[in-house]
């Protein structure tokens, strides 16, 4: 059996790649209106409907990249949580072993 460990550095990226989903997130949201709002390069049907197919792919484009980055920030998290979780069983382990090895007892509560 292999002993449970993790480096206390996985929390740390856990909070990148969160910010990183959110900066990404950002970025697109402002570069949305550029792309999904163009106009046609002239008066005739085929410029209309070259702009309307490059906005329909801009925006699914867009929505893909949202769902990316939204799972992006779902692993930080996850990363935080479990970075999280080993402390606390860590120091709960570490804590009754000190009680293990060093009793404390109440002096007033053996009269």
């Amino acid at each position: 059996m292999q002993p449970i460990s993790f480096d206390p550095v996985v929390a740390d990226i856990g909070s990148q790649m969160a910010d990183l989903g959110i900066r990404s997130l950002q970025a697109a949201a402002a570069a949305a209106s550029s792309v999904t709002g163009l106009a046609p390069a002239g008066a005739d049907e085929v410029s209309a409907q070259a702009v309307a197919g490059f906005c329909t792919q801009a925006a699914s484009i867009l929505a893909l990249n949202q769902a990316a980055q939204e799972e992006l920030m779902r692993t930080g998290a996850a990363f935080r949580q479990v970075a999280q979780s080993y402390t606390e069983v860590d120091e709960a382990a570490a804590e009754s072993v000190l009680l293990a090895l060093f009793p404390m007892t109440n002096p007033w509560l053996a009269w």
